[in-house]
């Protein structure tokens, strides 16, 4: 009797535990299926067969002569210098910010935080802004793109530092970083009005174009730095995953097991928001990805953090490239910004898991 109910119980978990690996890996191959969609969807419709062509060609080395194959060698630039590198930054992103957003509810055990809950994005528009409009950045490059990513990594890495260095002070609970976290995003925002009430239209215009979030006039320079931080990210934050489904405790609960859980809130508090301060600084701030992705992934294959993150990274990545496919196939006569789908997409579906929400998830 004891084996057979051995047999069952294994069995039950067999099934626990291929349902969530089913999850992530239906997303990931379908993320794969969307980067290929994306590369055809532009100024320029192309078909499968010839992006498919363009790509394995480029693989193997050939190039085309700008005179006398004119149109091969814009497609090829098109998808290459174009499509590839805005997907792959699509992806990772979406991945991140999901990521970022998972962690941050863990930690805050609130279901209501995201990758923006410390004051990043805040302090990141405050960069853009000095960048902007006076021209001056931290690292030299005036108002370069340069000057404009370093002042918004700087810059929204403040309010984190603010709460590390402050936080020997007061109650290290989760409502307080996230009080915190507030009181700073508003000071950074007042200090932003003043600097656009006092700028021109074209700045304002470019603000606001990085404000809403936009995947335009990115290229393969913005690859690097990105996926690093994204990948870097995940290395710290995964092997922690255990440690994580504590937080779900209370802090003196934790502690009574062994572990530190201020300790552990800040660690992840750092390292996501350095993810979130690193999108930011190039795409804008997106919204909704990292608020709406964890609720959803939470859902299908519950809280628990070692299937919740890469759960999240797969289904991040997806969402967001859909969103980007999704903002160049409606024609108003430009790209839609990503961030502007993002939130009407999001918005509705938020609304539903409010509705639908079950409170086992929390």
């Amino acid at each position: 009797m004891a084996d057979q109910v051995q047999a069952d119980f294994k069995e039950q978990y067999g099934h626990y535990i291929w349902r969530k690996l089913l999850f992530i890996a239906v997303f990931i191959a379908a993320t794969f299926f969307l980067f290929w969609v994306s590369l055809q969807i532009g100024t320029r419709d192309l078909s499968v067969a010839e992006v498919f062509d363009y790509f394995i060609k480029h693989i193997q080395g050939v190039t085309y002569d700008k005179v006398e194959q004119r149109l091969d060698f814009f497609n090829d630039n098109i998808i290459w210098n174009y499509r590839v590198p805005r997907a792959l930054l699509c992806i990772v992103c979406g991945a991140g910010l999901a990521i970022a957003g998972a962690i941050m509810q863990s930690v805050m055990k609130n279901p209501l935080a995201d990758p923006y809950t410390t004051g990043v994005s805040s302090g990141a528009l405050f960069g853009v802004a000095i960048a902007t409009a006076l021209g001056f950045s931290i690292g030299g490059g005036g108002f370069s793109d340069v000057g404009i990513v370093t002042n918004a990594v700087v810059l929204a890495m403040v309010p984190v530092v603010v709460i590390v260095l402050f936080s020997p002070f007061f109650r290290r609970s989760p409502s307080t970083l996230i009080l915190a976290g507030v009181a700073v995003s508003y000071l950074f925002n007042a200090l932003t009005s003043i600097l656009m009430v006092s700028t021109n239209e074209e700045n304002l215009s470019i603000v606001y174009r990085w404000q809403v979030g936009s995947f335009v006039d990115l290229s393969w320079d913005s690859l690097p730095f990105m996926t690093v931080a994204v990948i870097a990210g995940i290395a710290i934050i995964l092997p922690l995953s255990n440690k994580l489904n504590l937080m779900s405790l209370d802090d003196k609960d934790a502690k009574s097991l062994g572990m530190n859980s201020e300790r552990l809130r800040i660690l992840c508090l750092v390292v996501l928001s350095f993810i979130a301060a690193t999108i930011v600084s190039y795409v804008g701030i997106v919204g909704f990805v990292g608020l709406v992705i964890p609720h959803m992934v939470r859902m299908v294959i519950g809280s628990d953090n070692r299937y919740l993150i890469p759960g999240s990274v797969a289904l991040g990545a997806f969402f967001l490239l859909a969103c980007d496919i999704l903002s160049r196939y409606i024609d108003v006569g430009s790209d839609i910004p990503v961030g502007v789908v993002t939130s009407f997409v999001g918005a509705p579906i938020f609304l539903y898991l409010i509705i639908r929400q079950k409170s086992g998830v929390w």
